[in-house]
């Protein structure tokens, strides 16, 4: 049966109940969000002009993002930076005229926001639902500022968002709608009265689309009257000046009340804004969240083969025969040597890696098939316990005993460096800690950490940043230590403290755990290495006689490529069931 007239011909909106509007738009009070649940279906949070869904949760799932404020230091940065391959960029009201985003978020009325900004069609703009049917402010002819003709709606790549204004930090992050403070009756627990902000919507935002680590930029947090006071152009009043501070105060007190929270899920914050008056979250150099952001992208972009199907199927048997290669490898048909996964574990470690395992297996895929060396210790035997756990295709069980050892993390980790050295065949090995995690970002190697360097060289290791040491004379009983081998002997003692300028160590802080060494090199170090080691590390055994001979190694935020490090084993099983979505259910023998 045909339509007796086309379907655009039947009229439409008009009939339609106000009523369920509103309801829609509002949910069950205005006011106040309806907290959802985290393991729940998520409740639409984005809609169309006409009020259709749009999902876009985890969109940017684990991705880094900078969110642009107005603040006038915005103007310090090298903003052509953010145009960079691979940053994600999210603005707030007229900070998008300084910078153009990836995504916009406004909760004013839309005249006050700029129409370069509503007619762009490469950004998304996320925007109250009740702004879509109103106009925006243009200019004349005369330079005046008048009603558009066109709506907020009628505009590009609009989305419509529902808010609520009862500021609850404990169900903050998992609301049905976006809150964006208090209503200005409204107290909250700690006497703040009403104060509203887009800042809050935005956080609310990246996090609902995935993203994990935020870069704050222009975020100045202060006012003064006659100052400039924003990167662009705009003027402000003794009561503007007076008002926007009052704001700045509740918002580090409201998002010092969040924070908790922001750590508890993983969703990291950092400031990077100089000077800024907002105090809650940690200050982060621009140039390092720049590389944060850019960590995952190849060095070079190489095309040449990609449509040939046969140098296809020969850079992909590469990456099968060769675990370690990483996806911008494959591309470049450069492929990086094999490495071997070295662990040490116990009774303690052993529930540690438990829950880390997992995770590893998930989002590093090189480690499937990389060879792995578990150095147990054979007072309480594992065997049996390990295999079953790991279900490892080439795995190599070591029973390790040394008999009057200080305490059993130095028995542990002094056995590393004979393990290193007598059980791994391939020519890098990865040490890794029981307690790290596995965050995602798959395939991490990179090729230029084990390039040779001006002069030649070939990296000894390539570590995550430094921890600390214990005992704190650690690097100065080495030194002494250091004095009666001959092959140290005659070579320049470390001064402590570390000079901060030195090219090899920073400062003697040289725990790490993600540790890349080279096997050959660990070999020969350990040929003039005592029974016992003179400190309880493996790392700093090595941090230090690298720094010695004036070996060339290198240093690398590992935390940046998908790693995190989680000490307390309570913490760690919360983490690695966020990391996985899913109750980690482990069955072993024993």
């Amino acid at each position: 049966m045909g339509f007796a007239t086309h379907p655009s011909d039947v009229p439409g909106g008009e009939a339609r109940d106000s009523a369920d509007g509103e309801r829609l738009r509002h949910a069950r009070e205005r006011d106040t969000g309806f907290p959802v649940g985290r393991y729940l279906q998520p409740p639409p949070m984005l809609f169309t002009r006409d009020g259709h869904n749009v999902f876009l949760g985890d969109m940017f799932r684990g991705h880094a993002c900078f969110l642009i404020c107005g603040g006038p230091s915005l103007t310090s940065h090298d903003l052509a930076q953010l145009e960079r391959r691979g940053v994600l960029t999210c603005a707030v009201n007229n900070a998008a005229t300084v910078v153009r985003p990836r995504l916009w978020v406004g909760a004013d009325d839309p005249g006050n926001f700029c129409d370069v900004i509503w007619r762009d069609p490469g950004i998304l703009k996320f925007v109250p639902l009740c702004h879509m049917e109103k106009p925006f402010m243009v200019r004349n002819t005369a330079d005046e500022l008048v009603p558009s003709q066109e709506l907020v709606g009628d505009m590009p790549a609009v989305f419509g968002f529902r808010r609520n204004e009862a500021f609850v930090p404990e169900q903050w992050l998992y609301e049905d709608t976006f809150n964006w403070g208090n209503h200005s009756e409204r107290v909250d627990s700690d006497g703040n009265k009403g104060s509203r902000s887009v800042m809050y919507i935005a956080l609310r935002l990246l996090f609902y689309l995935g993203v994990r680590r935020v870069f704050l930029l222009g975020c100045d947090f202060r006012m003064e009257l006659g100052a400039q006071n924003y990167a662009f152009e705009q003027g402000r009043t003794a009561a503007s000046v007076r008002s926007n501070n009052s704001s700045y105060r509740i918002l580090n007190a409201r998002l010092d009340r969040l924070k908790p929270y922001f750590d508890r899920e993983g969703f990291q914050v950092f400031n990077c804004t100089p000077r800024s008056g907002l105090t809650v979250f940690p200050h982060l150099s621009y140039e390092e969240a720049m590389t944060q952001s850019t960590a995952m992208l190849p060095r070079r972009i190489v095309t040449a083969g990609m449509y040939d199907r046969q140098a296809r199927e020969r850079a992909a048997q590469r990456v099968v025969e060769t675990p370690a290669a990483s996806s911008s490898d494959a591309a470049a048909n450069v492929s990086i040597s094999p490495i071997t996964l070295v662990l040490a574990v116990d009774e303690e470690h052993f529930e540690q890696l438990r829950h880390t395992w997992p995770t590893w297996m998930r989002f590093k895929p090189e480690l499937r098939q990389a060879p792995v060396v578990v150095a147990f210790d054979a007072k309480t035997d594992l065997r049996g316990r390990i295999e079953d756990l790991l279900r490892h295709p080439n795995l190599r069980l070591v029973a390790w005993q040394m008999n009057g050892a200080a305490d059993q993390r130095e028995l542990m980790l002094t056995a590393l460096v004979r393990v290193a050295a007598e059980e791994v065949q391939t020519p890098w090995y990865l040490k890794l800690d029981t307690d790290v995690v596995a965050t995602g970002a798959g395939r991490w190697l990179r090729r230029e950490w084990f390039a040779t360097n001006e002069q030649g060289r070939e990296p000894v290791f390539v570590a995550s940043p430094w921890g600390y040491t214990k005992p704190a004379d650690t690097m100065a009983r080495l030194d002494d230590w250091g004095d009666t081998v001959p092959v140290l002997r005659d070579l320049p003692r470390l001064n402590l403290p570390f000079d901060p300028s030195s090219s090899l160590v920073a400062h003697p802080r040289i725990i790490s755990w993600c540790f890349l060494g080279n096997t050959a090199w660990t070999r020969e170090v350990a040929r003039f290495a005592p029974g016992r080691l003179p400190c309880p590390s493996h790392d700093t055994y090595l941090y230090y006689c690298a720094a010695r001979r004036g070996d060339h190694f290198v240093r690398v935020s590992m935390a940046a490529h998908g790693w995190e490090h989680v000490s307390r084993l309570r913490k760690l099983r919360s983490r690695c069931e966020q990391v996985l979505a899913v109750p980690i259910q482990v069955q072993v023998a024993g």
